[in-house]
């Protein structure tokens, strides 16, 4: 009995031992993700992946830096990181298919993807956007972010005549289901600006000016702790002094 228990002893400490780089790793990942550093965070996610290809935390994680600092590059740069951010979180679902994150990565990655490609030109790529949104509801049903993807998809496949999208299997985007989308992520979350900016441009793309309004006056007003608020918070300066030379 006490040779098993210090066997037992022995696979512990050489089982953290082994563990250790990799949380390491993912934890300065962690740090550097924390501080908006996103590159840095990569190349610390990159670094547990070799040490743990199929870690699904270092995959997911790594998904979610891409996706971030995607929206910060120039155009002609994005493509490319969503793309690597689409491979990435689906390892991680193929590793463990019961984390939300991974599958919110994968839809939000998909979702760039098809927007550059053209989302009519790329259905099977919005069919997999709202199936992962989906799937990551099911999973985390609080998730303010896959009602946000869930809102803009609405919205963009909703642009085309019903009759004409139904023959490729994109029949039931609505933009009223896209605009409750939308006030739900808010309700969530209602300190995220790309919530408010979203919801501001669906509302405009409807018609409702006054209430678009609101919404991009409220970007303006809430806090900017991120280099892509202070982006988001641009883009609706731009919308309100659209109306504003409208009006």
């Amino acid at each position: 009995m006490k040779y098993l228990i210090f066997f037992a002893m022995i696979l512990m400490a050489v089982t953290n031992l082994a563990a250790s780089p990799l949380s390491d790793a993912i934890g300065k990942g962690d740090s550097l993700y924390e501080a908006n550093n996103y590159t840095g965070s990569i190349a610390a996610y990159k670094n547990a992946l070799t040490i743990d290809s199929l870690s699904a935390e270092a995959n997911w994680k790594m998904a979610r830096c891409l996706n971030l600092q995607a929206e910060l590059e120039p155009k002609d740069k994005q493509l490319a990181l969503y793309e690597q951010a689409a491979v990435v979180s689906q390892r991680c679902i193929d590793k463990d298919s019961l984390i939300a994150e991974g599958h919110f990565q994968l839809a939000r990655a998909q979702g760039r993807v098809a927007l550059f490609k053209g989302v009519f030109k790329s259905a099977s790529l919005a069919k997999q956007v709202k199936r992962e949104a989906d799937k990551t509801l099911l999973l985390d049903p609080k998730h303010d972010g896959a009602y946000h993807i869930l809102g803009r998809w609405n919205r963009e496949v909703a642009q085309k005549p019903k009759f004409l999208r139904s023959a490729i299997g994109l029949g039931e985007a609505d933009k009223t289901i896209g605009i409750e989308c939308f006030q739900k992520a808010i309700e969530l979350n209602p300190n995220y600006i790309n919530h408010h900016l979203e919801y501001g441009i669906s509302l405009l793309d409807m018609d409702q000016k006054d209430k678009a309004k609101a919404e991009f006056e409220q970007c303006l007003k809430l806090p900017a702790p991120r280099p892509l608020d202070l982006k988001y918070q641009n883009e609706a300066k731009d919308y309100l002094a659209r109306l504003t030379q409208k009006n």
